[in-house]
Formats: C-alpha cells, structure tokens, sequence
C-alpha cells in the first residue's frame, strides 16, 4: 500500500524491494520504518541501504506509543531529506504519526485530522485511535 499525503510525505506498508526501489524512482529519499523487530515485517537497512535510501527505524509498540515516540518520529522526519516514505506493516501508525506532525505542523485541530484520517481508509485499532485521540487535548 502507497498513499500520497503531501508533495514530501507519503505512507504505506510496502516490504518487497521491487515495490521499494519503484518508490525510490518515485523521487523518495528516506524510509522511515515503525515496524518493531518482533513483528517480523520490519525492513532490513542494508537492502534499505543498497537502494539509495536515507533509513530510520522508529519502533512503534503498544509500550512505545507515547508522545515521546513521537516526538522522536517528528524530529527525525525533519532531519532526514524529504520526500519520505513512512510505513508499517498495515499503514496505521505511518498513517497516524505523519498526519499528526501535520496536524503539529499546520495546527490541525482534532476535527481536521479526523477528516484527513478519513481520506486514508485505514484500518483502526482502538489503542492507536485514543493516541491520537489525547494527542489533540493536551
């Protein structure tokens, strides 16, 4: 799965290197992967690597949903050259953290986000949607 958020930003689930390197002709530059080593669909940097990609792995578990971990994502995200590519094994957690540094970013409220979440058609896992949730009433 390969969704276009912006000119810079896009998400998805791609694991397979034909679909990898078809994103890095794309004009992407970096893979930002929240995908956790146990989950066994995380990517392996050195294929990252060798296809000309700048690569971060941001392990996003239920242990390491946290404003932290974002905060983290949101740094990383501006550090590394853009256009990126996020993703994760079903494209929700890319999905989510990207659309909440936009909302950071554009000052989004909750209802914005919402729609633009709508637009994704992703799955919804109750843990990830509360995040998102307690994200917008701090």
């Amino acid at each position: 799965m390969f969704n276009k958020i912006t000119e810079n930003l896009a998400i998805g689930s791609i694991t397979e290197t034909e679909q990898l390197q078809e994103v890095k002709q794309q004009g992407y530059n970096t893979v930002i992967d929240l995908c956790s080593s146990g989950e066994g669909n995380q990517l392996d940097s050195q294929t990252i690597t060798d296809i000309g990609f700048h690569h971060a792995n941001i392990p996003v578990t239920p242990q390491t949903l946290n404003q932290d971990t974002l905060n983290f994502f949101m740094e990383k995200l501006d550090n590394l050259p853009q256009p990126s590519y996020i993703r994760c094994a079903s494209g929700l957690r890319a999905g989510v953290f990207t659309l909440l540094t936009l909302a950071n970013k554009e000052n989004w409220t909750e209802e914005k986000y919402l729609e633009e979440f709508a637009k994704l058609d992703l799955p919804k896992k109750q843990i990830i949607m509360d995040f998102a949730h307690n994200y917008f009433q701090k």
